[in-house]
This record gives structure tokens, C-alpha cells and sequence, in this order.
């Protein structure tokens, strides 16, 4: 079978509570959320902030992770458990509130800016990022793909990666947890001229 990179899917996992900005701004680095203030966080802050100071992707003239906005290549991530558990710092079972904005790279890759991808967490040393869409075949999707990853954990968090920001006509889905969370996206989509497809995707969640 071919490989189509430009068909894979890829997935943004933030607070429901962000939507409203995301809309009006597009999907923003952390870089330059960080610069504005006012955004929901969902993930480690120390393991973010070495995404804006340590981590560099060598293949785009080693600019910081966090210059980028991060795409998983699949729902259900190893980051969307730590969260739902608690690690995080927010509460247990808080994955309700977490929505899933679905775009391709094929649909994301920016006109202007950088973007690349990593063979595993972007947010890791030994991580390995690439600026050729033909070396992502050679990604590990067996694990991407895998419902239950031991041993697996950083592959399956593989990162697709563009440069400050995705606009918002960028994105053709969005999953949620619940009918309720489903309903309350499409409540504040209807102050937008671009609605994506809202879809209950319960099996994308713990």
C-alpha cells in the first residue's frame, strides 16, 4: 500500500475552555502563548518549559520545540492518560473537558513557516526530528496505532510539528468525550463562519 503522509491525520488535544481563543487566533505555540497569557494549560509546565529552553529540532535552524504547535499522529495519547490520572496537576477524570481538533498534514503544513516531525515525544533528549514528508513511513505506526503501547510509550508519542501557529479553517474535525461536551462545542461554533465536523468519540478517551 502507498504511503500518503499528506493523508495522515493528526490531533491536538486542549481544554474545551480554549476554543473561543483558537477560533479567533488559530492554534498558537507555546512560545507565543506564553507571550500572551490567558491560556488553559493541560500538560506538565516542566516538561513545557524545556520544550521552550532546552529541546532544539535540529532540521528546522534548531529553533525550540516550543516554537512550534504540537500535533499528535493519534487520539488517545500517552499525554491525555497522564492527564485524566491527575499527573498533571489537574483533577482526576478531567478528560471530559478536553476536546480533540483533528487536521492533516496535508492541511496543516504552512505556506511560510517551519514544520517537522519527530520519531517519538518531542518533548524528550533523544529525540530524533525530520524535515522530509517521505521519511514518515518509517515512523513506528504499528505502535502510533496500538490501543495498548508498554514498552511503546515514546514511539506512539510521535509529534507532528509547525512553526507558531495553525489557523483555524486548518481544522476539519473535532472529537469529543460526551454528547454534552459535543453540544457545548457547537454552541460556541456558532459564532464562527468555520465549523468543523463535531463528533462523540468516546473510544478516544480513557
Amino acid at each position: 500500500m502507498t504511503f500518503r503522509p499528506h493523508e495522515k491525520l493528526i490531533y491536538h488535544i486542549t481544554d474545551i475552555s480554549n476554543l473561543p481563543a483558537i477560533m479567533e487566533s488559530g492554534l498558537l505555540s507555546d512560545a507565543v502563548m506564553a507571550a500572551r497569557g490567558g491560556h488553559e494549560i493541560i500538560g506538565y509546565p516542566h516538561i513545557k518549559q524545556r520544550r521552550l529552553e532546552v529541546i532544539t529540532v535540529d532540521c528546522c535552524n534548531s529553533k525550540y520545540v516550543g516554537e512550534f504547535v504540537p500535533f499528535y499522529f493519534c487520539p488517545r495519547s500517552p499525554m491525555l492518560y497522564t492527564i485524566n490520572r491527575g499527573g498533571t496537576g489537574r483533577a482526576a477524570g478531567c478528560q471530559t473537558e478536553i476536546i480533540h481538533l483533528v487536521s492533516s498534514v496535508g492541511k496543516a503544513l504552512p505556506d511560510d513557516r517551519d514544520w517537522a516531525f519527530s520519531d517519538g515525544n518531542a518533548g524528550a533528549c533523544h529525540t530524533s526530528f525530520y524535515h522530509d514528508l517521505t521519511a514518515m513511513a518509517d515512523l513506528d505506526w504499528s505502535a502510533i496505532n496500538a490501543r495498548s503501547w508498554q514498552g511503546k510509550t515514546h514511539e506512539k508519542q510521535a509529534e507532528f510539528l509547525v512553526e507558531e501557529h495553525v489557523q483555524w479553517n486548518r481544522f476539519h474535525g473535532i472529537g469529543c468525550h460526551n454528547a454534552s461536551v459535543a453540544q457545548r462545542v457547537g454552541a460556541v461554533l456558532q459564532n464562527s463562519t468555520h465549523r468543523p465536523e463535531v463528533k462523540v468519540k468516546n473510544d478516544w478517551y480513557y
